[in-house]
């Protein structure tokens, strides 16, 4: 159980646009704590001008490794944080599993039905089948789910939509709860 916000390693996890970078970044003001994304260290690290660019230029395997390093190194060099991560970060099981050694994994969970229609506001995510976007979505948010449910340290339904601000309270009162904080 972790009594000090100097060694609070806090990793924000959940399906994607589920309010993780949000929430974090909330969070992590509220508590004093160093904050970062993910997809900002990773970006830090390649020559794309986007990860979705990198995604697609090199795959999914080469993503996964440049996620792990940046997220190891992040870890190595912060003795306490908090750090969303992106929402395929289920599919790495060597940095899950690093990130559950290294510190404690938070499941942001929302409901299957709230998510869809918010993650195709931004576009067809390419994880996605075009011509199924229902059943590929629901196949991709029961085996990440699944995957997040069981790696998490602690589960947070956040409900639907709602103030973002009301809602890290009652994150960071869970954290507190919990002895993450």
């Amino acid at each position: 159980m972790i009594n000090s916000t100097d060694m609070a390693k806090l990793y924000f996890t959940g399906i994607k646009h589920s309010g993780k970078t949000t929430q974090a970044r909330l969070a992590a003001a509220l508590l004093s704590l160093p904050y970062s994304d993910s997809d900002e260290l990773i970006l830090s690290t390649i020559e794309e001008e986007s990860v979705r660019e990198f995604y697609k230029k090199h795959g999914k395997a080469s993503f996964m490794e440049k996620e792990a390093e940046a997220v190891m190194k992040f870890t190595e060099e912060h003795p306490s944080f908090i750090l969303s991560l992106g929402g395929g970060v289920a599919d790495n099981t060597p940095l899950m599993d690093y990130m559950k050694k290294h510190g404690k994994i938070i499941y942001l969970q929302r409901k299957e039905s709230e998510m869809l229609p918010v993650i195709l506001k931004h576009g067809i995510p390419a994880f996605l089948d075009p011509n199924d976007l229902e059943g590929s979505f629901h196949k991709v948010y029961e085996e990440r789910d699944s995957i997040y449910r069981n790696m998490a340290d602690l589960s947070v339904d956040l409900g639907p939509y709602r103030d973002k601000a009301e809602t890290a309270e009652e994150l960071v009162r869970k954290l507190k709860e919990n002895g993450y904080v």
